[in-house]
């Protein structure tokens, strides 16, 4: 199942129907860029419970990331906050956490939307969340995510893949200026050149035939908008992989320097988005 958008609570969800052990789906989501589901409110666990009817019949609920591996009885979610106090605490099937056996450590979420501790070891389907993606529908029907850690061109073309997205693509012009707002939005990073930010285009294909990674010229894909600054002949030779500078025009540079890049991702809007 791909991630869909949940208009209501500004995310994404993605259904693992094949049932895996906790820290499996744990690190499966981490792989993709994403979270293990952690339910922020009770109209969200109302939401999850129609994206579980979309699960195989024989699975009575799905992994979340809460867990007191650290603790026995103090339950904290995967990024460390204890969910003592909070709404979560109220979502507890009745009994429940028991601690069968000592050896109930992991938490899952039943069809009904209730928590009850479960062994670690033992297999259900999961959810994972995106948090940190912007979602820009109404220009480019696509959603963002920025990354400041400088990569090499190769290495961002992979990790955005990795998150199941793409290196981001400029339709429009007026998704350019989307683009560029994620670099005003980082002027103070301390990355080699803070001033430019991969995209998915080069000529590594052929030499001076600049191309998506979709495979398009950029005239095709709709943004063509050059940097009118002049290089010499070495250098330009040697520059193979696409960027796009604070001003909003499209440069080449160097595949192997760190820069900051964009991921993207087409947006699938679930039936929440009334």
């Amino acid at each position: 199942m791909d991630y869909m958008w949940a208009h209501s609570y500004k995310t994404f969800y993605r259904l693992h129907d094949l049932a895996t052990h906790w820290q499996q789906a744990r690190q499966m989501c981490e792989s993709e860029g994403t979270t293990l589901l952690i339910p922020d409110t009770l109209d969200e666990v109302e939401n999850l419970k129609l994206l579980m009817s979309n699960m195989k019949a024989h699975y009575t609920a799905i992994f979340v990331g809460i867990h007191d591996s650290f603790s026995d009885g103090n339950f904290v979610t995967v990024r460390g906050d204890p969910i003592a106090g909070t709404t979560l605490e109220l979502l507890w099937a009745e009994g429940r956490p028991d601690n069968q056996n000592g050896s109930e450590h992991c938490v899952v979420m039943s069809r009904e939307g209730l928590l009850d501790d479960r062994p670690c070891s033992e297999i259900y389907p999961f959810v994972c969340k995106i948090f940190d993606y912007s979602r820009h529908q109404a220009i480019s029907g696509k959603c963002y995510k920025f990354h400041s850690e400088p990569m090499s061109w190769h290495d961002a073309y992979l990790s955005c893949k990795l998150e199941e997205g793409r290196l981001a693509i400029i339709n429009s012009a007026k998704e350019a200026s989307i683009v560029v707002s994620f670099l005003g939005d980082n002027l103070n990073s301390n990355t080699p050149d803070p001033n430019i930010l991969y995209l998915g285009f080069s000529d590594l294909l052929f030499p001076y035939q600049y191309r998506t990674i979709a495979g398009q010229t950029l005239d095709e894909a709709g943004y063509a908008s050059w940097t009118p600054m002049q290089e010499n002949v070495q250098q330009k030779n040697s520059k193979r992989c696409g960027a796009i500078s604070r001003t909003g025009f499209l440069l080449m540079t160097f595949c192997d320097r760190p820069a900051m890049f964009l991921c993207e991702r087409i947006l699938n809007v679930t039936s929440d988005t009334a």
